[in-house]
């Protein structure tokens, strides 16, 4: 009886099977973005050659009996006797000799690719693998089956198996190697095609819908005509563009009438932005081949979406099979670190556009790698687009030095939006004018922390203001999807009155509009982006102020806090001339431009850190890394994910649930649900907390814990005085 060879035990594939998965998955790669992906007609067919190779064979390695037998295990069958473990090599290892080399017509350069491809594709911790141990798994194990493997694997393999492979692994390509280009792209598409056909999942959403259509669509239908950014965008969709559009001039649009046809990868810096720039796509736009990609993607989607499989979706945003893809960086610039495995997410973005939105609401460190990342994408043949209302100057200035050609624009509107007062004072004094406001108007009120956002929202439900809110990154995940809907449908509704008081979680891409504006002073480029929620698209002409700005006793400034003491304090003296008058939108460029200038830059804390971050990335060593450190260094920040124990206590019966539960799929669904209750600290706050830092025994996951400190759903969680940090600005 002929034996069969298992690829997974899960759906009990065969490798045969499996292989046939990933050739399949390769044509619709090559029939949609072939072109792309390899520009040349000849040396694309000789890329293309290359991939079938390495996906015929990666996997054959799999006949070896110890792994076999992990399988046969798993599924409940009668392993075999064999002398072999798994431990010693792993089947990557073993599948390269199997490669028919000789019949392939192969130049050396493409034999170094194709074995590379194969042998590193799992990117384990290896043990040095010795000929003799080869030697005896080929003549005792291999050899015996030999005709058995023939018969089952229906690709021509080599019949002189040997060791002569290792020769072209034992140099790995790397950054720099002629080769390098290449072998990115054959091993990151075999990654790509290998794990969308394990989760039998298509590896492109194959489409004719073009998303800048459905755009121009949904703008005509509004009434609207595509105005000078939007139509720059379209006449420059083949070429990397940086462009400076005020806020409310439909930047987003412009966008995706640039993304045109192609893979898009849209970034932004928080999750609520990201979440309400795919709402506007898939709801406005009503364009439906679109994916949401961050760390509670899956309950966001199931919230406020019937989608028949919510599951299906995150795995194939995951996959990055979606037409396009909203997401934050940290899912995908941590290509920049090289860890193991980088090249899946690299390659992709050779025949991919990515949007980034708003690249000054990242920290200096944050923006070194995104540039980083935008050299390397150019390398490798992908596009990008800068949009922002405001632009350091430095960043523009070290593209230019990276040598990376770039279309620049500025399109301003002469829209007067913006009567601006500097108060000399603490926002907290104003509650009772900004009572009054709410009475009769809608009324933001922005603190640079959470701390001092509900000491504020204390102070007026103290006074009895009706319809006060309070938003920001310390509400459990449920309350805080909440939030965000109702801070939406509030903005909307021209009938309601009242105030909101929030942290910068509002500033980048949440499309609301009130009326006054009352704001803690932060630096010049984060302050514009708040008064971008105030009279959006509205020209204002009136002769009083809507914009107060409070200058004293401000939360969040220092070293290594929200924001830069001596930028926050440039900040406020730039601003002086335009005190108790319009502040036009091309002021504020000017402003920001001389803000971020080398000269006012020099000696700060924030110009250091950004070139310590450039000269950091430039010394990274392939490899160095797996994909969870290279997300943690990119989020430049360590969080810890905490339960309320209030909450915890009110949903009791969950957690005892998950703790007595065997099946895995209602598991899963418990675990959604449980996490659905949590929210973040930083690590800094939990070692001040550690004594109400808590273990949940129904929990195995030590990353999530109970914190006892007040809790509810109007406040959200409120820490000790004197913790004054606020995470919202890297919140990802």
């Amino acid at each position: 009886m002929n034996r069969i060879y298992y690829a997974k035990s899960d759906t009990k594939e065969t490798i045969q099977e499996h292989t046939d998965k990933l050739l399949n998955n390769l044509k619709i790669l090559k029939q949609n973005y072939g072109e792309k992906i390899v520009e040349n007609e000849f040396e694309r067919e000789r890329f293309f050659y290359l991939l079938e190779i390495v996906c015929k064979y990666h996997d054959i390695g799999k006949v070896y009996t110890p792994f076999q037998n992990i399988i046969l295990e798993k599924i409940g069958e009668e392993k075999i006797k064999t002398s072999f473990d798994y431990t010693s090599v792993k089947h990557e290892q073993l599948s390269p000799m199997f490669v028919p080399i000789n019949n392939l017509d192969l130049t050396k350069d493409e034999k170094i690719l194709v074995y590379q491809a194969i042998f590193y594709h799992h990117e384990r911790e290896y043990i040095e693998v010795d000929n003799i141990l080869i030697s005896k798994i080929i003549n005792e194990d291999f050899k015996p089956q030999l005709e058995n493997i023939k018969s089952e694997i229906l690709y021509e393999l080599n019949d002189d198996l040997n060791f002569s492979y290792y020769r072209y692994v034992k140099k790995r390509i790397k950054q720099g190697d002629e080769l390098y280009i290449k072998y990115c792209l054959l091993k990151g598409l075999l990654h790509r095609l290998d794990h969308c056909s394990s989760q039998l999942a298509d590896v492109e959403e194959v489409t004719k819908e073009v998303l800048a259509q459905f755009t121009e669509n949904s703008m005509v239908n509004k009434g609207y005509k595509l105005n000078e950014l939007q139509k720059y965008g379209k006449n420059n969709k083949n070429k990397n563009i940086l462009v400076i559009g005020s806020t409310g001039i439909g930047k987003t649009e412009g966008a995706l009438i640039w993304s045109d046809c192609d893979k898009t990868f849209f970034t932004l810096p928080l999750r609520v932005s990201i979440n309400a720039i795919f709402d506007r796509i898939n709801k406005e736009i009503d364009y439906n081949h679109v994916g949401l990609l961050h760390s509670t993607a899956i309950d966001y989607l199931e919230e406020n979406y019937e989608f028949e499989n919510p599951e299906n979706e995150i795995n194939l945003t995951r996959n990055l099979s979606k037409k396009i893809t909203t997401c934050t960086i940290d899912q995908i610039f941590p290509f920049v670190f090289k860890y193991k495995g980088y090249e899946k997410i690299y390659a992709t973005l050779k025949y991919s556009k990515i949007i980034i939105d708003e690249i000054q609401g990242y920290s200096p460190e944050i923006v070194a790698v995104i540039l980083k990342g935008i050299q390397m994408i150019n390398n490798i043949g992908g596009k990008f687009m800068i949009m922002t209302a405001t632009l350091p100057r430095i960043y523009k200035e070290e593209l230019e030095k990276m040598g990376i050609d770039f279309e620049y624009n500025e399109f301003i509107k002469d829209t007067k939006r913006h009567f601006i007062k500097l108060e000399e004072k603490e926002l907290i004094i104003d509650i009772d004018c900004i009572r009054e406001k709410a009475t009769k108007s809608k009324v933001l009120v922005i603190a640079n922390t959470v701390d001092k956002a509900i000491q504020i929202y204390n102070e007026l439900t103290d006074k009895g203001v009706e319809n006060v809110n309070l938003f920001h990154s310390r509400f459990i995940l449920e309350d805080r999807n909440n939030k965000e809907n109702e801070i939406k449908e509030f903005s909307k509704d021209r009938t309601k009155v009242g105030v909101w008081i929030t942290t910068q979680i509002v500033e980048a891409s949440l499309d609301i509009d009130f009326d006054y504006l009352y704001t803690e002073m932060s630096t010049l480029d984060s302050l514009f982006q708040r008064m971008g929620r105030c009279f959006r698209k509205r020209e204002y002409k009136e002769k009083n102020p809507n914009i107060y700005i409070y200058t004293e006793n401000v939360s969040g400034i220092g070293s290594k806090s929200v924001y830069n003491k001596q930028i926050h304090e440039n900040s406020i003296n730039l601003l002086k001339d335009f005190d108790n008058k319009i502040l036009d939108e091309n002021s504020k460029i000017k402003l920001v431009d001389k803000l971020y200038s080398n000269d006012m830059l020099d000696g700060t804390e924030f110009i250091r850190d950004f070139k310590e971050g450039m000269n950091v990335l430039n010394r990274i060593i392939d490899y160095d890394v797996n994909k969870k450190e290279a997300q943690k260094l990119l989020r430049n920040i360590e969080n810890i994910t905490v339960i309320p124990k209030c909450i915890y206590e009110d949903k009791i019966t969950i957690f005892e649930k998950y703790k007595m539960c065997s099946d895995k799929t209602k598991k899963r669904e418990l675990k959604k649900e449980i996490m659905k209750l949590t929210t973040s600290i930083s690590l800094n706050q939990k070692w001040k907390l550690q004594n109400n830092i808590i273990p949940i025994k129904e929990l195995k996951d030590k990353n999530i814990m109970l914190i006892d400190m007040y809790y509810d759903e109007n406040i959200g969680l409120k820490l000790n005085e004197n913790m004054e940090e606020n995470w919202d600005k890297r919140s990802f």
